[in-house]
């Protein structure tokens, strides 16, 4: 929800209360309302979150919880999971099929899993705002063992 709707409902509040029982009356029903939305969107944030996390449990992307969070940058820990967690899974995911091929051809000189479109995004992503995270450093080296020069 927007604060626009909380708004909206204030002033319907405010418009039944009628104008002669005061000021404080006024600002206590608006206080109200936007407590209301604000609960509204803090459990609406959590359910994202948690639907985040499931996906990501089962190896799919979440999508959908991830559109919310690129319009709702309070909701910090669905925000990190979207551009930190996700896009770990795939440079994961991409560092594993390589190894793996490596160890299926340990001579040739290069692995097409090495030539990685998924492993290009998340670097991209990753080297942006988590470039000095250990996780990603971690993995940028296993990267780098495997696919030299890539």
């Amino acid at each position: 929800m927007m604060r626009t709707t909380g708004f909206l409902i204030a002033v319907a509040s405010v418009a039944a209360l009628g104008c002669d029982n005061g000021k404080a009356k006024v600002e206590a029903a608006a206080k109200k309302v936007d407590q209301a939305v604000d609960k509204l969107e803090a459990d609406e944030a959590a359910g994202h979150l948690a639907a985040a996390k499931a996906a990501l449990a089962q190896g799919t992307d979440p999508a959908e919880a991830c559109t919310y969070a690129m319009k709702h940058r309070e909701a910090t820990e669905l925000n990190r999971l979207c551009t930190f967690d996700v896009p770990m899974r795939h440079a994961t995911v991409a560092v594993t099929s390589a190894e793996k091929a490596r160890a299926e051809q340990p001579e040739a000189p290069t692995l097409t899993e090495c030539q990685s479109d998924e492993w290009g995004i998340a670097k991209r992503i990753l080297d942006g705002a988590y470039g000095n995270d250990a996780a990603w450093v971690i993995l940028q080296g296993r990267w780098t063992k495997v696919c030299p020069g890539m």
